[in-house]
């Protein structure tokens, strides 16, 4: 976007006003229209005597510039619009999309993020669920009239129909994600705020959402696995540690193997509070990502793998192991694990995407939480194989340190 606001009349020429186009030789409009802005193939004009906006555009066919009125007086308001109609890839005669206007309930809110969001979510079952139980409550209201005690009062009368504290704190994030997300989408002019009802004494007091798990455990997933995409997983988390989803959307161009290095963040992808760090390739975790091909890190006939969460829950029906076990569990035994070692409460921050790593060229030279500095992750690093030296020597099935290599003597033990 241009601003080329015009604030006097010397400064409105013909040659910047968007009415002075081909086939309109009209000059008198230039009394009653005042440009305002230009937003690629769309101009916004203000009407002199009654101040309220309109979108412009060139129509080819007609040879001539139109104009569609945006009902409203506010210039924010206004400009919020056309950069919608503009994100939205709106051509030409811009009135359809404009009926259909911005979002004015909570429950449009929850139904665009559940369409369009939700559904791409490694917890999309549990974000439908949230959002059933937001909306016959919350749905109706307007959005800009929405205050935090709307939020909190429902989070009470939520919790004394018998709903833990932790679980309505999860809905309310649910809340929060839909209504930024249409923020965000240029859907609303502004998010009203969703609360934390956590204190951070109660966040720390919630149990993990997957157990820790010993190395003989981790062993059981691996002699139990019998699907390749899965021991790929596997073998990919007990050496990164990193939340699922990063796994499955890593690409094997992340890697620099001239450095060692594996970059978690796919390129292009903007880091959010959950980072995902550059790691350390250990020793152990090298030849199986150099059997890797071309491609995503985790695949299934070519195919990229977009959840393991079936997958993981059939492997531990099969291994028979009790309490609550999930795709993450790894990662918090690991956490576990590396404190156990001595592993610098620094390192085990960025290994586990807590804080970002350092970046700026002027600071690789002296910090060690740059990827680029030599004792970068060392100890965590020593960790992690030391990890998967430890679940190999309980592993009857799987070579941990061979890729795809099964053990001698592991058909005749089944």
């Amino acid at each position: 976007m241009t601003d080329q606001r015009l604030h006097n009349s010397d400064k409105r020429g013909k040659a910047a006003n968007p009415e002075h186009q081909p086939g309109d030789a009209s000059s008198n409009r230039d009394k009653t229209y005042e440009f305002f802005e230009k937003h690629d193939h769309y101009w916004i004009v203000r009407h002199r005597k009654n101040n309220k906006f309109y979108v412009v555009w060139y129509d080819s066919d007609r040879k001539q510039t139109r104009r569609r009125s945006l009902k409203t007086r506010s210039s924010s308001e206004a400009t919020a619009k056309v950069e919608r109609l503009i994100r939205d890839g709106v051509q030409g005669d811009p009135v359809a999309a404009l009926r259909e206007g911005p979002m004015t309930t909570f429950a449009q809110a929850l139904d665009y993020y559940q369409k369009k969001y939700a559904s791409n979510l490694r917890s999309a079952d549990a974000a439908v669920i949230a959002i059933k139980h937001l909306k016959p409550v919350l749905g109706a209201y307007r959005i800009t009239s929405m205050h935090k005690q709307d939020f909190l009062e429902f989070a009470k009368d939520f919790q004394d129909s018998g709903h833990t504290l932790g679980y309505t704190s999860r809905v309310l994030s649910v809340a929060r994600s839909a209504l930024n997300q249409a923020e965000n989408d240029g859907k609303i002019l502004r998010a009203p705020r969703v609360p934390e009802i956590r204190g951070k004494a109660q966040k720390e007091a919630e149990p993990l959402r997957g157990r820790d798990m010993t190395t003989a455990e981790i062993a059981l997933l691996f002699d139990n696995n019998v699907e390749r995409h899965l021991l790929e997983f596997l073998v990919d988390e007990v050496h990164s540690a990193a939340r699922p989803e990063a796994l499955l959307e890593t690409h094997t161009s992340r890697i620099d193997w001239s450095r060692e290095l594996i970059d978690l963040n796919p390129a292009g992808r903007v880091q959010t509070k959950k980072y995902r760090p550059i790691l350390r390739i250990a020793a152990t975790w090298a030849p199986w990502l150099e059997a890797v091909p071309e491609g995503p890190l985790i695949s299934y006939d070519g195919v990229a793998v977009r959840s393991v969460k079936k997958a993981m829950q059939a492997l531990v029906k099969r291994t028979h192991l009790t309490g609550r076990i999930n795709a993450t569990s790894i990662r918090h035994s690991i956490g576990r694990y590396m404190e156990d070692q001595g592993v610098p409460d620094k390192q085990i921050s960025v290994f586990l995407g807590h804080e970002p790593v350092a970046r700026k060229r002027t600071t690789r030279r002296y910090s060690p939480t740059n990827p680029y500095h030599p004792d970068y992750l060392r100890e965590a690093t020593a960790a992690i194989e030391r990890f998967v030296h430890e679940i190999n020597e309980h592993s009857r099935k799987w070579d941990l340190l061979k890729p795809f290599a099964l053990k001698p003597g592991w058909k005749a033990k089944r």
